[in-house]
This record gives structure tokens, sequence and C-alpha cells, in this order.
């Protein structure tokens, strides 16, 4: 699965995410630290990619609706 890991997901989860053989983008390892929640989801929609975070901001679905990111 394409994964998109917001930057407050620990080290630790996106390795075993990787390990699983899921196909992991780090926001901090693409050199994106502090792009708006807004970027985050434009950027996971334009790669077709989850957004796995800690982020509570992206459970308003108003804001970041889950039918613009259909897989």
């Amino acid at each position: 699965m394409k994964m998109f890991a917001n930057e407050n997901l620990f080290e630790p989860i996106i390795d075993y995410l990787k390990v699983l053989g899921n196909d992991v983008l780090s926001i901090r390892d693409s050199g994106l630290s502090g792009i708006s929640d807004d970027e985050v989801y434009q950027r996971a929609c334009e790669d077709k990619r989850v957004i796995i975070t800690m982020d509570k901001d992206f459970s308003r679905t108003f804001r970041f609706p889950p039918e613009k990111r259909r897989l």
C-alpha cells in the first residue's frame, strides 16, 4: 500500500510499515517538514497515498473529504 507518513509519526512505526512491504514516503525523509496539512493532503491525493498521522485535524471530513482521495 502507498502511504504518506506525516512528520508526527514515530520513526519505528514508519520502519515497521516498510518491513511489512508498504511503500511509505515520510515527510521528514522527503525534506518536506513544516508543510501545512492542506499541502500534506494535496500531495497524498496527487500520489494516491494514504495519510498516516497522529494529527486529529485530518479527521475533519469537510476539510479533507475522503471521496476526493479514492484510490
